[in-house]
């Protein structure tokens, strides 16, 4: 069965950008996605969280349905998942993003007598060459804990494989408009994200 249409307000005007997600989108199943929407980042939403850190430049959020949907009849308005992101529009790109990636292994705390745990997951950066790129890799993060939490694909819904989504998305989107150079940045970060989380290094 097709795919509904989806409905995306795009309040940024970056349609080139949404035509390069809604093309990615095509080969999954979109039925349970009620809706995109895309707003410009505020001043007040762009602010730093902690005192001395980078300001935000995406914001992504996939909400979950109310209820879950249990495949039997037409998926109403409550089993739908929602995704909204916000981009920042100003004029200092390229931007810093700081957000969830995967850095080497270290130990978890642990209460006495459990056995020690581990993980890679931990803050990373890295940068946006201009505010379409920031759109295409806020939109991937959100779509990934979709895909992820509807069993499209078999990684876990976590914010640092979201990451890693949407730096895969981000290169396609940037190899095919030219940006080679932010391609190969974010292509390397990514290599060394699937190293660490392979244990290789």
């Amino acid at each position: 069965m097709p795919n509904p249409v989806l409905s995306v307000r795009d309040r940024t005007a970056a349609p080139a950008a949404v035509d390069f997600i809604l093309d990615k989108l095509a080969a999954y199943d979109t039925h349970l996605l009620d809706w995109i929407r895309i707003y410009p980042m505020t001043e007040e939403q762009h602010k730093p969280r902690i005192a001395g850190d980078f300001p935000p430049v995406t914001l992504s959020v996939c909400w979950p349905p109310r209820e879950r949907y249990v495949g039997t009849g037409a998926p109403l308005p409550e089993h739908k998942y929602r995704i909204k992101v916000n981009v920042w529009q100003g004029g200092d790109y390229p931007a810093l993003e700081r957000d969830w990636g995967r850095v080497p292994a270290r130990p978890l705390r642990r209460r006495r007598g459990v056995r020690q745990r581990y993980t890679t997951r931990g803050m990373c950066e890295w940068r946006h060459p201009d505010s379409l790129s920031a759109t295409v890799h806020a939109l991937a993060r959100a779509i990934f804990l979709f895909l992820a939490d509807t069993r499209q694909t078999d990684q876990h819904p976590s914010n640092s494989n979201a990451s890693a989504w949407g730096h895969r998305w981000a290169v396609e989107w940037l190899h095919a408009n030219g940006q080679r150079s932010a391609a190969e940045s974010l292509a390397a970060q990514l290599v060394q994200w699937y190293l660490i989380q392979s244990k290789g290094i």
